[in-house]
């Protein structure tokens, strides 16, 4: 005989009489009916359905009772609070390794920084090798907005490669009262006796990606088994006291260059706007190092590539040191 005909016949003194609360009414601890059990035959076999008549009962727990002229049988249900059983374990702990890797990586947000450049005698922003970038670098700024970030670990928080994008304004105020000019073969500077420039900066503006190995010291464990993840629901990582550091190489794409100039001419303000390229590379590769504890990060990035085409300029290579002032994750 096949398994659901079998229990078809065992259910079937049952059918028409499971209703909950149907015993005698003398008994002290019946309730008013709550839920009704449906019994219905198919082409593969029984088919039991129970049906609630009041939502409350079902979270806060109650008795099924079926009755025939001989049995008794009550079914206890009870909450499992807490804990969501529509979805499954593995589930469960995706979700939290991705809530673990968000948090235990430390690249969105908006950074801020000095610019300036390295040159092949050692000078940071100044000097005679220079060329036609003489800058100001305590007001050359480095800005960064890094909006997205993906990491993947190597099987535990502890250490990771992340990956991400992000904006980057980079400007170059100069410090002289020079004009900066270029042709097919060079970039050089021009002196000015007059008019007085009151700001005169090249600006690029580009796309940057990571991809940097991080290491962090805090230990952020996950439940092993669905039992543990039942005992604690509320499965949480903490990064308070968190030591973390990370290294490695960002390119960037520049899409955007600008020589901007502000200074006075009888008696009026004049702004000139220059979009060329200047022979600048559009371009770069940067090593990065960032080290912090907590939300604060300091980071420094320096550039692999010279700032301008072979040839054209002396070779200086950019440099930019700053902290992040938001974390977004």
């Amino acid at each position: 005989m096949k398994a659901p005909i079998f229990f078809s016949l065992l259910l079937l003194p049952f059918a028409g009489m499971a209703q909950q609360d149907s015993i005698p009414q003398n008994n002290s601890d019946i309730q008013p009916d709550r839920h009704s059990l449906t019994l219905s035959a198919g082409s593969n076999g029984m088919k039991v359905q129970v049906q609630s008549t009041d939502t409350n009962a079902v979270q806060k727990g109650d008795t099924i009772r079926i009755t025939s002229k001989r049995r008794l049988v009550r079914i206890i249900t009870t909450p499992r609070n807490g804990y969501d059983t529509t979805k499954t374990f593995e589930e469960k702990l995706a979700a939290l390794k991705n809530k673990r890797r968000n948090l235990f990586c430390y690249w969105t947000g908006l950074e801020l920084g000095m610019n300036s450049f390295v040159t092949t005698d050692g000078r940071i922003g100044d000097g005679p090798e220079s060329g036609p970038l003489q800058l100001n670098n305590a007001r050359s700024r480095f800005f960064a907005i890094n909006f997205m970030e993906r990491k993947f670990e190597f099987g535990t928080n502890h250490i990771g490669l992340f990956t991400g994008l992000g904006l980057e304004f980079l400007n170059y105020k100069l410090s002289e009262n020079n004009t900066l000019q270029f042709n097919s073969d060079s970039t050089y500077a021009v002196a000015m006796d007059s008019p007085d420039l009151r700001k005169n900066k090249l600006r690029q503006l580009g796309i940057r990606v990571p991809l940097m190995l991080e290491f962090n010291s805090n230990r952020a464990k996950l439940p092993s088994n669905a039992g543990e993840l039942e005992g604690k629901p509320d499965w949480s990582f903490s990064r308070k006291n968190n030591f973390h550091l990370a290294a490695g190489v960002v390119g960037s794409w520049y899409f955007d260059t600008m020589y901007k100039q502000k200074y006075s001419e009888g008696g009026h303000n004049v702004k000139q706007r220059s979009k060329d390229d200047y022979n600048l590379l559009n371009y770069r590769l940067a090593a990065r190092a960032q080290i912090g504890i907590n939300g604060l990060n300091l980071f420094a990035e320096y550039a692999l590539t010279p700032m301008f085409e072979e040839g054209t300029a002396p070779t200086l290579n950019a440099l930019n040191v700053g902290i992040t002032l938001i974390g977004f994750n």
